[in-house]
């Protein structure tokens, strides 16, 4: 028994030694400098994304060596963050181990858009590069601002005291489905105040009334500034359920009195003629709907071409729509319509509406209870 405790002893001693020598013999692999640099590009430069180029270079970076205590294979990751952050949300691109990258409009264009990208409009966005060794606490390159051009749009959302369903938290918020750049939602609204999200949760993404209105959008008069601090958006109309569209193509935003989920909406006026974006035809959606964005007003935001003609249908078949119930210029003067001065009788032979205004994004507003069609 002694020989055995002996034995046994003997080994663990030799053992223990060896861990110790493998410990004395390890080497820490720590940097020897506290950052590096991105050599291209420079600060200010900049891509347009496209859709229809998605492998063409949208980025291409070059980068000095990450410098450690001790020789070693590097792995180093391109990194993007909304412009001024501090990269606590920041997204990887691409990960490499050579001291160059390029990431291509199709690998950016969502990313950019996560980070803050507005669609069609060039955006300052933060890169830089990640350097790692075996799992050792990384380094970090210099920060440059690289000008992103995106395209599309994605899923947004929205909460507030406006949209009861939602109210100011994140359990239940109201959803904007993207397609084509359009974002769309149908929701309840109350008189009270709201705003848009481009991420679920984060109280950093909001676009409130300044943001779309100070990138030039025609928004839909009843929604106001709530001037509440936040400057959130705020419903004026008569409450109820509405579908809301911020349509990225035009820049406009506007909402629609909804009684049906699917369909053609009833309530609705529609606007077809030359002087409209859809001309004189009923094919797929020619025709521009002119909604009831409260009682007894209807009001859509709308591209009008000077010196051109339009006409005002009471319904949609979902059809050639031709014979349906249509009201020209006469229609309203004899009925007591004051009109505004840009919009006259064409005298055309069906005495249709002529816009004479300069051609642009206008709102067109018929209220039935006042009796006014007025163009702002």
């Amino acid at each position: 028994m002694k020989n055995i405790f002996k034995s046994i002893l003997t080994v663990a001693l030799f053992a223990g030694l060896s861990s110790c020598e493998e410990e004395s013999n390890l080497t820490y692999i720590t940097p020897a400098a506290p950052s590096f640099q991105i050599i291209t590009p420079t600060t200010g430069e900049g891509a347009i994304l496209s859709a229809t180029a998605l492998n063409n270079p949208a980025i291409t970076l070059t980068w000095d060596p990450a410098q450690y205590s001790t020789p070693s294979s590097v792995t180093y990751t391109v990194q993007l963050a909304p412009n001024g952050s501090d990269f606590s949300n920041a997204q990887d691109l691409s990960t490499t181990t050579n001291r160059n990258a390029t990431v291509t409009a199709g690998q950016l264009n969502v990313p950019a858009l996560t980070a803050g990208a507005v669609p069609f409009v060039s955006t300052p966005l933060d890169f830089r590069i990640k350097a790692t060794v075996a799992g050792q606490i990384p380094l970090y390159s210099n920060k440059i601002t690289y000008n992103i051009t995106a395209f599309g749009c994605l899923g947004q959302f929205a909460v507030g005291a406006g949209i009861p369903s939602a109210g100011w938290n994140w359990n239940t918020p109201a959803n904007l489905i993207c397609d084509n750049n359009v974002l769309t939602m149908r929701v309840g609204l109350i008189n009270d105040a709201f705003r848009f999200f481009t991420q679920s949760g984060n109280w950093g993404s909001g676009r409130n009334y300044p943001y779309y209105s100070n990138l030039g959008y025609k928004i839909v008069s009843v929604l106001i500034n709530a001037n509440d601090g936040d400057s959130n958006f705020k419903f004026m109309g008569t409450p109820g359920t509405y579908r809301v569209k911020i349509d990225e193509n035009t820049k406009t935003i506007g909402v629609a009195k909804s009684t049906v989920t699917t369909g053609i909406e009833p309530s609705s006026f529609w606007l077809v003629g030359a002087a409209t974006p859809g001309g004189w035809s009923w094919t797929g959606n020619n025709e521009t709907e002119l909604p009831v964005v409260s009682n007894n007003t209807y009001e859509v935001p709308v591209r009008l071409t000077n010196n051109d003609s339009f006409r005002v249908w009471e319904a949609n078949d979902g059809g050639d729509s031709w014979g349906s119930t249509n009201r020209n210029y006469p229609y309203y003067v004899t009925n007591g319509y004051t009109i505004d001065s840009e919009l006259i009788n064409a005298l055309d032979g069906d005495s249709n509406f002529r816009y004479v205004g300069p051609t642009g994004v206008r709102l067109l507003k018929i209220n039935t209870t006042t009796k006014v069609i007025s163009v702002d």
